[in-house]
């Protein structure tokens, strides 16, 4: 097992694992999500489409998404599966230029679990550059982040009364507006960091006697066909970041569309508390976004004035 430093930390106090990010309360967008085209097939095997972009004639996103478990398969020798399949993932992330979803968070800050956030979400790798739209709540909020652009500030704007005060506003990714409410800093946010991250942690903490995982092979998630991946320390440590994780792969595509992390219990016969969710849903793969996705400028986005 790779050794990892042990972390003095409280329970709200731990590293952040990256997964998921959303727009802070203090700051907001506006335009509504157009539908979403009919997919199509794609050389990746993913399901494509082309982008959304802001419009009249909004999108509904459900308030959460139907998640489906089996009952876990008998493995010879689990961790090197899980190791194994989230390599996979990280080899066939390498092919992906850009993807589209519709991303849904949920995250326990100074220990309160938030509600429901979704948006829809643009996403392209190479340069690192996410754009959100916020669908419920704050409908029409909108956020671009560019690595080395704007400075490498967040440009973003609110809904309501104060989009007309505030304007188009260029916030410092770790500062603590961008950061109130949320777990994580905009530039961790994705797929690819997900990825990278539960390989970077399983490589350090799964091992026999300290680990326990299973397997579901028949999950799903929303109508996806998903290979399920829960791993658990029944004992605490201060170099475990979780105690339970699940981790949810797209059968198709191979890649992961939802995350869960779990605190240990605070007491006996108590369940353990939810830290993190994050589900990219309707994933589409390699749609072709281009600079004009992810600049303030788009006509189709309702940035205004800076």
């Amino acid at each position: 097992m790779k050794p990892i430093a042990p972390v003095s930390r409280s329970r709200d106090d731990r590293p952040r694992s990256p997964g998921g990010w959303a727009f802070p309360a203090t700051v907001g967008l506006a335009t509504i999500l157009s539908p979403w085209p009919v997919p199509s097939t794609s050389p990746t095997g993913g399901r494509v489409a082309s982008a959304p972009l802001g419009s009249a004639g909004a999108r509904q996103a459900p308030e959460a998404v139907p998640i489906r478990e089996d009952v876990a398969t008998s493995e010879p020798d689990p961790i090197g599966r899980a190791r194994g399949l989230i390599a996979g993932c990280r080899g066939r992330f390498r092919g992906v230029e850009d993807y589209t979803c519709t991303f849904f968070k949920r995250e326990r800050v100074d220990g309160k679990l938030s509600g429901q956030q979704i948006m829809a979400m643009k996403a392209r790798t190479r340069p690192a550059s996410l754009y959100f739209q916020y669908i419920r709540p704050h409908a029409g909020r909108e956020a671009i982040h560019v690595r080395g652009k704007n400075g490498d500030k967040i440009v973003a704007h609110d809904v309501g009364i104060a989009r007309f005060v505030a304007g188009t506003m260029h916030l410092d990714p770790a500062g603590g507006m961008a950061m109130k409410g949320n777990r994580h800093p905009i530039g961790d946010a994705g797929i690819g960091s997900l990825i990278e991250t539960v390989g970077e942690r399983w490589d350090a903490e799964l091992c026999p006697g300290e680990s326990v995982v299973t397997f579901h092979d028949r999950a799903g998630v929303g109508d996806r066909a998903c290979t399920m991946v829960e791993t658990i320390h029944p004992g605490q440590s201060e170099a475990f970041l979780f105690h339970k994780v699940r981790l949810y792969v797209d059968r198709e595509v191979g890649l992961p569309i939802r995350f869960e992390a779990y605190d240990w219990p605070r007491g006996p016969g108590l369940e353990p508390e939810l830290v993190e969710e994050y589900t990219y849903r309707d994933l589409r793969i390699n749609v072709g976004l281009d600079d004009r996705d992810f600049d303030p400028g788009n006509s189709r986005y309702s940035f205004g004035r800076f």
